[in-house]
């Protein structure tokens, strides 16, 4: 998977599966150079809209490139720095070769506007755009539901809150799909309402829809 490494005026930049991005792909007010990315989650101070129209470009650099990302992009209300609940734009799959996935700041301001409980009135001023990795099959260890949450242990995965993911479960009350309440490093959480389940093991099976990305990779937010 790239790791981000910053942003340089009218370039694209890698980003990585914990980068959200808000802004035009350019240098900050007055040339103040971009934030370098760590790898934690970092939203940069200007605006989407400021360049309209941008493109997601995959670079799959070796035999072996496959798997994907889910894109997503989120409503960050004016003077905070906590998006709001994220809209699937759509995914990219990787494969030998370049793909170019064209977005625009209307579009996606639109989108956000869609999301489930966004926080929104009116214009979509600023916007936070992550990718997810593919989560591949996770296996499923225990399941528990208490006071209608339900936590289902996956072992170690790189989820989020607010993706969507589909389970199949040996214990049929944990069968559906679900959109993720709350994680830790091995357990994922949603809302099920149910009569509480005792923890217990189980076997079956989750995932976001696609594969893990395999091979040498870079994804890049660039101008269209």
């Amino acid at each position: 998977m790239a790791r981000s490494t910053g942003l340089a005026p009218r370039r694209g930049y890698t980003i990585d599966a914990a980068t959200v991005l808000v802004g035009a792909v350019a240098a900050g007010a007055r040339g103040r150079a971009a934030a370098t990315r760590t790898g934690a989650e970092l939203i940069l101070n200007t605006r989407l809209e400021a360049q309209d129209v941008f493109k997601l470009v995959a670079h799959g650099q070796s035999s072996t490139s496959a798997g994907g990302y889910i894109v997503q992009a989120a409503h960050v209300p004016e003077g905070s720095t906590t998006p709001s609940t994220y809209a699937t734009i759509g995914t990219v799959t990787l494969a030998p070769g370049i793909q170019e996935i064209p977005l625009s700041g209307a579009v996606v301001g639109d989108l956000c506007r869609k999301a489930p409980n966004p926080d929104v009135a009116g214009d979509v001023r600023v916007t936070a755009v992550r990718l997810i990795p593919g989560s591949g099959t996770l296996t499923v260890t225990n399941v528990a539901l208490t006071d209608n949450v339900a936590t289902v242990t996956v072992g170690t995965h790189s989820l989020l809150v607010g993706e969507v993911v589909t389970i199949f479960c040996s214990n049929a009350v944990f069968d559906g799909v679900f959109t993720i309440t709350a994680k830790t490093a091995t357990t994922i959480s949603f809302a099920k309402e149910n009569a509480n389940v005792t923890s217990a093991s189980a076997t079956g099976t989750v995932t976001n829809g696609l594969a893990v990305p395999a091979g040498t990779n870079t994804i890049s937010l660039q101008y269209a």
